[in-house]
């Protein structure tokens, strides 16, 4: 499936394998290997890919969910890097697709981290409430 989706990304960009193996650390017969099934796709291939070619959707390519380019729209400017993003919309992303990423330890304990704080969140807010609703009732009952 990923080879197959592969050759859509070389025919989307309208150049040949050869064209599109230069901007890869693969040479033309690797690739034609690779796209002929010959020869599996690997790690190594992949991170060359996705590395040459950033505007690829990582989870389109290997697992085939969301857009082939990455971005709002093709043809829109991609996010090369985190540092174009501002703080809220990588948390945004992380908590919403948070089930995808349990998997990984590592991002599985910051995922429980954001979870606290947003349950710390909702605590404060009820106790703010409660404090509010007995200054209330001391009003109240002082009158």
């Amino acid at each position: 499936m990923i080879v197959k989706r592969l050759k859509e990304v070389i025919k989307y960009k309208g150049i040949t394998t050869q064209e599109f193996s230069n901007g890869t650390d693969l040479n033309t017969k690797e690739l034609e290997s690779i796209l002929n099934g010959e020869t599996p796709v690997n790690e190594s291939f992949l991170k060359s890919v996705l590395e040459s070619y950033p505007e690829i959707n990582a989870n389109w390519l290997i697992l085939g969910e969301g857009k082939m380019i990455v971005g709002k729209g093709f043809g829109e400017k991609y996010v090369k890097n985190l540092d174009e993003l501002f703080p809220e919309e990588i948390l945004d992303y992380i908590l919403t697709n948070s089930g995808k990423f349990r998997e990984e330890p590592k991002i599985d304990a910051i995922v429980n981290i954001f979870s606290n704080f947003e349950q710390q969140r909702e605590l404060q807010k009820m106790y703010d409430k409660i404090e509010r609703y007995e200054k209330l009732l001391e009003d109240k009952m002082g009158n």
